[in-house]
Parts: C-alpha cells; sequence; structure tokens
C-alpha cells in the first residue's frame, strides 16, 4: 500500500475517532429515554441560512414531543468537509448531513442532474418539480443500499453573472474572453464554456481575492454572494441569467431511518416545514442584499432574453439524457413540470 493511502487511512480513523469523541460528549447529556438525531452542515454558523436550518431542531422537538426526539446541529463544517459528512452518514457514524446536490453527484451521478443549468425554467418551476416529481422522490429513495436516503431538499436560489465590467450579459458573445470563477467542477466548467466564458476553478472563499487581483473577471452565484461575501465592492454589474438553480439536499443514514418508527419518520415534515419557512423569506432577502449591492454602485439588469443561453447548454442536456433511459426519464419528468 503506497504512503499516501497510508497517510490518508490514518487522518480519516483519526478524523473518525474526533468525531466519536463529540458525539459521546453530546450522548452523555442527552436524556435517557429519548433519541438524538445528529445533522452536520457546511452554511457558516450566525448566518440566515444556518439560522433557517436551525428551525428544524425546533420543528423536530415541539411538533410531537411524545415521540421523545430531538436534534443536535454541527454547522461551519466541523465535522468535515461535505464528503467527509457523506462518508459518515453512509457509515451510520453520522444521522444527517444537508450538503449539496454537486456534491452528492459524485457518489450517484445522477444527482448530476442538478448542475445542469436552465434544467428548470423559472422559480416556480423548481419549487414544484423539487416538491412533485415522482422521478425525484424515486432517486431519493434509490440509494438506501449505499448508506442514505434523501428526505427533504434545501431552496437555494437562482445564480446569476457578475462581472467587474459594467455589463448586461444577455448573451455567450458578453462572456467571451471572460475569465469567470467556476466551481470546481467539470460540469460547472463547461456550463460557463458554452455560456461563452473561459472558467477559472477555484473555491468560494478565493474569489474574493481573485477578483479583487484580477485573477477573474466575473463570477456567477446568488444575490447572498455579492453582500455576504463582499464582492459588491468589486464588479459592476449583476445579471439575472438564473441560469442555475441547484438544490441543497438533506440525506439521513438508512441505518437510522430503518429504525425510526412511521411516526417518528415525521422527521420528513419537519423538514418540509423548514424548507416553507425559508422559502417564504428568501426573494425578501435577496431583494435586501441586491438593493445594497446597488447602494455600492453595482447595476441591475433583470427580465433578459435567455433564449441564446437555453440554446448554448443544450449539449448538456442531452449528455445526460445519453446516459441511459434512467437519466432520460428523471430528465423528462423534471421537465414536465414547466408546462
Amino acid at each position: 500500500m503506497g504512503i499516501q493511502k497510508v497517510i490518508g487511512l490514518t487522518a480519516g480513523a483519526a478524523g473518525i475517532a474526533a468525531v466519536c469523541c463529540v458525539f459521546a460528549s453530546v450522548a452523555s447529556t442527552n436524556h435517557a429515554n429519548g433519541r438524538l438525531i445528529r445533522l452536520a452542515h457546511n452554511q457558516q454558523d450566525g448566518t440566515e441560512i444556518a439560522d433557517s436550518i436551525a428551525e428544524f431542531e425546533t420543528f423536530v422537538e415541539t411538533d410531537d414531543p411524545s415521540e421523545n426526539l430531538s436534534v443536535k446541529i454541527y454547522p461551519s463544517g466541523i465535522l468535515g468537509s461535505e464528503n467527509e459528512e457523506i462518508e459518515m452518514v453512509k457509515a451510520g457514524i453520522l444521522d444527517m448531513a444537508k450538503v449539496s446536490s454537486n456534491t452528492l453527484g459524485q457518489f450517484d451521478d445522477r444527482y448530476s442532474i442538478f448542475a445542469i443549468p436552465y434544467l428548470f425554467q423559472s422559480q416556480e418551476h423548481y419549487y414544484d418539480a423539487m416538491e412533485n416529481s415522482k422521478a425525484i422522490q424515486g432517486l431519493f429513495n434509490s440509494t438506501a443500499d449505499q448508506g442514505f436516503i434523501a428526505i427533504g431538499y434545501y431552496a437555494n436560489g437562482a445564480r446569476n453573472f457578475y462581472l467587474k465590467e459594467n455589463i448586461c450579459v444577455d448573451d455567450p458573445s458578453d462572456l467571451a474572453g471572460k475569465k469567470i470563477r467556476s466551481m470546481p467542477s467539470s460540469t460547472s466548467m463547461e456550463m460557463i464554456r458554452l455560456m461563452g466564458g473561459s472558467p477559472v476553478p477555484m473555491s468560494s472563499s478565493e474569489t474574493y481575492t481573485a477578483l479583487q487581483q484580477g485573477v477573474v473577471d466575473g463570477a456567477e452565484n446568488t444575490e447572498l454572494a455579492l453582500t455576504v461575501n463582499g464582492h459588491e465592492d468589486l464588479v459592476s454589474s449583476y445579471t439575472y441569467t438564473e441560469h442555475q438553480y441547484s438544490p441543497d439536499i438533506y440525506i439521513i443514514s438508512t441505518d437510522t431511518w430503518n429504525t425510526l418508527t412511521r411516526k417518528q419518520q415525521y422527521l420528513k415534515d419537519c423538514l418540509t416545514k423548514t424548507n416553507d419557512d425559508f422559502k417564504a423569506m428568501y426573494n425578501g432577502m435577496m431583494e435586501d442584499a441586491i438593493e445594497e449591492a446597488q447602494e455600492h454602485g453595482v447595476t441591475v439588469y433583470r427580465d433578459i432574453d435567455k433564449s441564446a443561453f437555453i440554446e448554448a447548454v443544450q449539449p448538456m442536456h442531452e449528455a445526460f439524457a445519453a446516459k441511459g433511459a434512467d437519466y432520460q426519464a428523471l430528465l423528462d419528468d423534471i421537465e414536465s413540470y414547466a408546462q
């Protein structure tokens, strides 16, 4: 066995041991007859998003107190990266995690559908399909033998382009020659290429410095990236291309789910309520963010004609469908909710 693999396995074992120590400490303070559900996520503690996820803890403990369930949330990635959280859920070490659909795509390729640009044509289409599509529900339940299933989603908003230059981005030619920060994934990079830009992959934490130093000419993200990450002071324009709605997904260990009673599985209903509350305040949050960005001099372009971009990314739709009948059926079912 190579030395790098040995080091990796040793580090992984040490990480798991540390997590188990944390869990043992929490368990010692838990009431004797209760059932504790441990959930991890990577949103920074104290942010509006983390606060909204924390509502899940309240709903679980108040919706049916007779079931004696409680939730302990580990925010800010304190238990590791999203990949590590998924591995812990699969192993039954961690009960639940909220992770990006992009990360889940590394564990089951069908989840990569949520990275396809213009899969959802509007916010209404996005919500309707995520909550009512039988094909999506089938995907959520299909990974039980891998050690996890999905029992809810978190309604992240639309991603849009923003540039240091004041340009309305309504055609691929507007991004020609522009270096655009990309998520470090092949799908994200291909999307930016097809939409006319030159992708520069990097973590989100590197984007501010890259914009500041001219390493990139722009990026694509939700409105909160402008305000929370301080990009409003570095860019001049924000265009509502609404090219991607990428949900986060709540996963739960198969072992945990199967040991809950049918009544205790009301966890799913609590996640729905948590998501509904977040959706109710989301648009207001985004409007507050974009108004703040405008106060910092960012020009906002809305209601653009997206047809050139939609046509440009069709090869990504076709490539996904070509992977097999299951992929085609999933794509067709989601698209049917746009009607």
